[in-house]
């Protein structure tokens, strides 16, 4: 006899899992099993037909003899017979990696962050092959999945309805390392019932990363990865583990400096980095006292490749490996020379807005190098210099004049 738990599921809850209480929600580490349906049964219609004779039921009991035959020629035993799970992404870095070990039809949508442009990590091709959701509980209803999965910050009242609905929840954590990622990865993949997917998936994040490596002995470039509003990434995570590996030295936590700090313009221009990664645009990214820098190079980093794995990592890699090859060696050599204020490379790195380091940085209108920097009303080098969103230096940091 079915529970009174199982009685108030929703018909559909009772018919996906077949009665009896709903699934407990995965939590991390366990694996939602694969679903399996018993073959050579005809279709509860064509089962209740045959029950009521008469002519029309003649016809009927043909179907279902026919249904069977074809059923049963397929499949020996219900065992034989895995059905891969439903899945529904509310995580845009799950997204990416379940559009890559899943089978078709299998991921019913995918989050709709990975539908906008401004959010998403992965392939914007990819990403348009498959419906997007909001995540409202309606939502997913409608899809009818097996399993969800979702970051780790899931209400729990939201995780209590997936459970009373019968769906698995499965959450993904933000990954902190290559390791952690590749971990997920064969989560993932295991989940969907394809772990070869995950297997070949890695071996591509391998070889896009051993191409990506710099010379052997060759010494680290201090890199600084400067996000809007002069926030830094700290050293466990998954931007400075691809920095190590791609050549670079992660700036900012060797000074200290831990995730989401901030790094305020005034600092950086007393103690310069090599290179300056720009994930995004304001102000004090392009402010034009950072091109009086001498010897540092700036260059473009697309925000959407800092914070997930799975195959953002390809990307991100090659586009770390492209920034420093522009480089050369970090020593001067004939290739480089000075221009004014400017490092030009015989490889330019692309700047926002199209310039390149082979050409002289753009300043604000009016500005020259002859001419004294434009800095905001009364502002100076002795004062916190302005930062995005009206913060200003000295508020995030001891000011140094």
């Amino acid at each position: 006899m079915q529970s009174g738990a199982a009685k108030a599921l929703p018909i559909f809850a009772q018919r996906k899992w077949g009665g009896g209480p709903p699934p407990q929600a995965v939590v991390e580490g366990e694996r939602a099993q694969p679903l399996r349906q018993p073959c050579g049964l005809p279709p509860p219609h064509l089962r209740v037909a045959r029950k009521r004779g008469g002519s029309g039921g003649a016809g009927l009991r043909g179907s279902a003899v026919l249904f069977a035959a074809a059923t049963l020629a397929a499949c020996t035993s219900p065992a034989d017979a895995p059905r891969t799970p439903k899945i529904v992404s509310l995580n845009p870095c799950a997204d990416a990696i379940l559009a890559e070990v899943t089978g078709p039809g299998q991921l019913l949508a995918i989050s709709h962050y990975s539908a906008d442009p401004r959010s998403r990590s992965m392939d914007a091709a990819k990403a348009r092959q498959y419906p997007a959701t909001r995540g409202t509980l309606e939502a997913i209803i409608a899809l009818h999945p097996d399993v969800v999965v979702d970051g780790t910050f899931v209400a729990p009242a939201t995780a209590a309805a997936y459970r009373r609905l019968g769906f698995a929840l499965e959450t993904l954590p933000i990954a902190a390392t290559v390791a952690d990622s590749h971990a997920q990865i064969r989560r993932l993949a295991l989940l969907a019932g394809h772990a070869d997917r995950g297997e070949a998936l890695i071996q591509r994040i391998n070889a896009a990363l051993l191409q990506a490596a710099p010379p052997q002995n060759s010494a680290p470039i201090p890199a600084l990865v400067w996000e809007p509003g002069g926030i830094v990434p700290g050293d466990r995570t998954l931007i400075a583990d691809l920095l190590r590996r791609t050549g670079f030295a992660n700036f900012s936590a060797a000074r200290g400096l831990g995730q989401a700090d901030l790094l305020p313009l005034e600092r950086v221009l007393a103690d310069p980095p090599r290179v300056i990664l720009a994930a995004g645009e304001t102000r004090a990214l392009t402010h034009p006292a950072l091109a009086h820098l001498r010897g540092v190079a700036m260059a473009p980093l697309d925000p959407a490749l800092l914070y997930c794995g799975g195959p953002t990592i390809i990307r991100a890699a090659a586009r770390l490996a492209e920034v420093r090859r522009a480089l050369g060696l970090p020593t001067p050599s004939p290739s480089r020379k000075r221009e004014g204020g400017n490092l030009a490379l015989s490889s330019p790195l692309a700047f926002a807005g199209g310039a390149s380091l082979s050409a002289p940085l753009p300043l604000a209108a009016g500005a020259s190098f002859s001419a004294p920097l434009p800095l905001a009303a009364r502002a100076s080098f002795s004062a916190p210099l302005p930062l995005a969103g009206g913060v200003g230096g000295g508020q995030a940091a001891r000011h140094n004049p």
